[in-house]
């Protein structure tokens, strides 16, 4: 095209953005942002790009907000992705009862093998990957802030393949987890959740706690635990005892039952990062400080907008979930006295015996030198914590369990 030419088409087409004849594309919200990288199985690349937005715009909360949702996202699809390349057996029983291993992870067709140290170091990088979600959302100082998310789209690669496949589905991934969530295409796709600023709070809560539950793990020694057991969750373990493998897949229910009883043999682990045992309780505080920041925020809001988590005068994106005053009100008592216990200052009731003593959880906690699980039951094993003071009274319990109908684990779940 001949220079004048194309220098008068190009002034035409400045002309005419400057005077608003041919529109330029609108910049795609934060929330769009999101829902476009989880569509599309695209976390860690959604969490890199909106790290340096968010570098270019550091007061930019919206921003900060969908960086910390991805990064949580993000966490959870490299906990799948190491999962399948080690194989992790997602359908077997034993792994559905553990917390960290029940991702619906595809079966892969060529697994590497996994040891101790490279399954610890998997629940490791979990922790630093919280940790850095947890950070971000911290640096929120917008009350306002909020994302219109629909994560019924979206998409976790658990196996590493760079595209969204159909079993990858979020929606599908959240229903192997919880079989009665009644979730389906069609209502996942028209799933949204207004994320405000007390779901800030909840999603900081929600990291702690993860955090906690991995650091009090993390702070044992578990590779005895694991090279007997290893074979129950992951197809290609690389312990010394190989052969536990083989009676596995053909030893029937006598292997089944034997593996049984000693996996909670096994569970007798030394501590040996006792520093995560501190960070267990300061991480427990934490989530009870996000539980109550989060409810103060929900108490206060006067919209009606989609929320995850309601106040009893409004509607939750939740089907068929009410949360009533009554709730909202026993739901402070159980932070105010799990409070208490995790500070030593409550003990809880000692179940044998005829005399009434109580055991210092926090105690327990941080200075046992071992989690013997068999022990800890039967009793022995929490004896050198008894205290003489005041326990906490069962018949708060009982109210508590009444004002949820029964329910209160299941609503202490969501609540966070």
């Amino acid at each position: 095209m001949p220079h004048p030419i194309r220098r008068c088409l190009t002034g035409l087409v400045c002309l005419a953005l400057s005077t608003g004849l041919v529109a330029e594309t609108p910049a795609m919200t934060p929330g769009e942002r999101v829902d476009d990288y989880l569509s599309s199985a695209r976390t860690s690349a959604g969490s890199a790009e909106l790290a340096a937005m968010l570098e270019a715009e550091p007061g930019n909360d919206e921003l900060r907000l969908a960086l910390g949702f991805m990064q949580f996202a993000a966490a959870i699809e490299h906990l799948g992705q190491a999962w399948y390349r080690h194989g992790l057996r997602s359908r077997s029983d034993f792994a559905r009862m553990m917390p960290f291993l029940r991702l619906p992870v595809p079966a892969n067709p060529e697994p590497e093998p996994i040891d101790y140290a490279q399954a610890r170091a998997v629940l490791e990088r979990l922790v630093e990957e919280l940790d850095r979600a947890d950070r971000t959302l911290a640096g929120i100082d917008d009350g306002d802030v909020k994302l219109d998310l629909y994560p019924g789209r979206g998409h976790l690669d658990f196996n590493a393949n760079g595209s969204a496949e159909e079993d990858e589905a979020l929606w599908r991934i959240l229903a192997a987890v919880n079989p009665r969530s009644g979730l389906d295409a069609e209502t996942a796709s028209q799933f949204r959740i207004g994320f405000d600023a007390a779901d800030v709070h909840w999603l900081r809560g929600y990291c702690n706690l993860l955090s906690a539950l991995l650091d009090f793990y993390l702070s044992h020694d578990g590779k005895r635990l694991f090279d007997h057991t290893a074979h129950l969750y992951f197809s290609e373990p690389d312990t010394p005892h190989p052969f536990l493998a083989e009676l596995e897949t053909g030893g029937g229910m006598t292997s089944m039952v034997l593996d049984a009883v000693a996996l909670i043999h096994l569970i007798d682990l030394p501590v040996v990062e006792p520093a995560r045992r501190e960070r267990t309780i300061e991480r427990l505080q934490t989530v009870i400080e996000q539980s109550r920041a989060s409810w103060r925020l929900i108490l206060e809001e006067d919209d009606d907008d989609h929320e995850w988590v309601p106040g009893p005068d409004q509607t939750g994106v939740i089907p068929g979930a009410v949360v009533s005053e009554t709730m909202v009100e026993a739901w402070h008592g159980f932070l105010d006295e799990a409070e208490s216990i995790l500070a030593g200052e409550t003990l809880v009731p000692f179940w044998r015996g005829e005399r009434e003593i109580g055991i210092n959880v926090r105690r327990a906690l941080v200075e046992s030198d071992r989690f013997d699980l068999i022990l800890w039951l039967q009793g022995s094993g929490v004896a050198p914590y008894f205290e003489d003071g005041p326990i906490t009274d069962p018949a708060f319990w009982r109210q508590l369990r009444g004002a949820f109908n029964g329910r209160f684990l299941g609503f202490a779940l969501w609540f966070n």
